[in-house]
């Protein structure tokens, strides 16, 4: 990795940080309902997050970033989940766009390493149903959780099924959208 990129890529999870203080600062000063835990956890997964995404290109680092804070800041620490009663399917609808990108990334250099010929419809239902199984895979996490710790990550079954059509609507949206660019760009 250049050291510039891993330079940024430094500043901007030093940036994450400063905006999780914000948004805890911002929750303690007014009657937003929070917790200590919901807190700590925004700033454990802005380490969690960097890490993961460390070795995909910048571009995704960013969008990892981003939608950390919309997940974690924004919804735990500010409670959007509570105060806006969209916005958990709309952080799952963008988990979806975020986790099929990942897997279109994963796919190819997989196609790369093993000399393959890249085969777009091959990578996008790869794509597609990584961010499927993902969304599936968060749900049963959630669901452990609720039933060791006795915090109610879920809600109903109904959030659940909701959560996971809105992970799978963002994966579609994200390689319809890749199919469709793909095709203009042969095209020129």
């Amino acid at each position: 990795m250049k050291k510039r990129e891993t330079m940024l890529k430094l500043l901007l999870s030093v940036c994450e940080l400063a905006l999780v203080g914000i948004c805890t600062v911002i929750a303690l000063l007014s009657p937003i309902e929070t917790t200590a835990v919901k807190i700590a956890g925004s700033f454990v997964s802005v380490a969690i997050v960097s890490a993961a995404a460390w070795f995909f290109p910048l571009r995704f680092y960013i969008f990892a970033l981003v939608f950390h804070f919309f997940a974690a800041p924004l919804g735990s620490v500010i409670n959007l989940y509570k105060y806006l009663g969209c916005y958990d399917r709309i952080v799952h609808y963008l988990s979806g766009v975020i986790l099929a990108e990942a897997g279109l990334i994963l796919i190819s250099r997989i196609f790369k390493k093993r000399g393959l010929k890249d085969d777009i419809a091959v990578m996008l239902m790869f794509a597609f149903f990584f961010s499927a199984a993902c969304a599936g895979f968060w749900e049963i996490y959630e669901f452990t959780a609720d039933s060791l710790l006795h915090i109610d990550m879920q809600g109903s079954n109904t959030n659940t099924m909701g959560d996971i059509v809105s992970g799978v609507l963002g994966a579609a949206t994200y390689t319809a959208a890749s199919f469709i660019s793909i095709k203009r760009n042969k095209k020129r």
